[in-house]
């Protein structure tokens, strides 16, 4: 425990500073975004009052109706595809970065004493921090931009509504739900558990073995799939409930494959 508590703070310490310039870049592009979105609306509502001679109802009619929460915050969709490609990308810095620079700080880590475990759990535990970081932050974000929106814009050009409800992107992200959050924690630990596996299995063989070796796991996951999806329309043996179930059961089935597999490979193929 003591091992993994030591790798987990410096592998927090050594990337603390990139990631809350990305986050922090993030949040000042959201709430910008948020400001822009409005303040556009109304400039349109202007430049039609002013060129077709309307009404400011009339113009709002004409661009469709009032400003909706989820019109304001559309741009957050961006946000998140953004904080997803750095997700992705940090889970592979995580370990190349080890292996580059003239200290090669990964063998470091590996003739370091007890398991070598440990430091798959501390990266994988890095990272999840961090993905629990940003959701925290989405959560505050959104949160502030609702009476940003509501007073920013003036009564009579906004939709009463809740936070939740217009839009597709909140809905699916900023949940308060306990069972969404932790069924997205468990999407994040499985991709993040896949990029581990693809990283470690390129360090532990030649390239040409790599690739097929990285080709035969993603087939082990997508060709099941297809069977299933094949097997499921064409026969209809089960309800949708129990599709979901056997769905879910070969995820977790093979999330513990790879772990197992990522376990094996820093164990006995990554040497120093």
């Amino acid at each position: 425990m003591k091992k993994f508590l030591m790798l987990s703070n410096e592998e927090i310490k050594r990337s603390f500073k990139l990631y809350v310039t990305i986050l922090m870049t993030l949040v000042i592009f959201e709430i910008a975004s948020v400001v822009y979105q409005i303040l556009h609306f109304q400039s349109k509502i202007e430049d039609l009052m002013r060129k077709e001679r309307l009404t400011e109802m009339q113009a709002v009619e004409q661009l469709n109706g009032p400003l909706t929460f989820g019109d304001a915050t559309n741009y957050f969709k961006y946000m998140i595809t953004l904080g997803i490609m750095f997700t992705i990308l940090y889970a592979f810095q995580i370990w190349y970065r080890d292996w580059y620079g003239e200290s090669k700080y990964i063998y470091r880590l590996l003739m370091l004493p007890g398991k070598r475990i440990t430091i798959l759990f501390s990266k994988l535990t890095t990272v999840l921090i961090f993905v629990c970081g940003f959701l925290g932050i989405q959560w505050v974000i959104i949160l502030l931009s609702h009476p940003l929106y509501e007073w920013l814009l003036p009564d009579h050009l906004q939709v009463a509504s809740k936070i939740t409800g217009e839009s597709a992107t909140i809905n699916m992200l900023y949940t308060f739900n306990v069972i969404d959050t932790f069924v997205i924690l468990a999407l994040a630990l499985f991709i993040i558990t896949m990029i581990f596996l693809f990283v470690l299995t390129e360090r532990s063989y030649r390239k040409g073995k790599a690739l097929l070796t990285i080709a035969g796991d993603a087939a082990l996951l997508i060709v099941p799939f297809i069977v299933l999806r094949y097997l499921f329309d064409a026969t209809s043996i089960l309800v949708p409930n129990q599709q979901v179930f056997v769905y879910l059961s070969f995820i977790l089935i093979y999330f513990a494959y790879v772990s197992w597999k990522c376990i094996q490979l820093l164990n006995h193929k990554v040497s120093i």
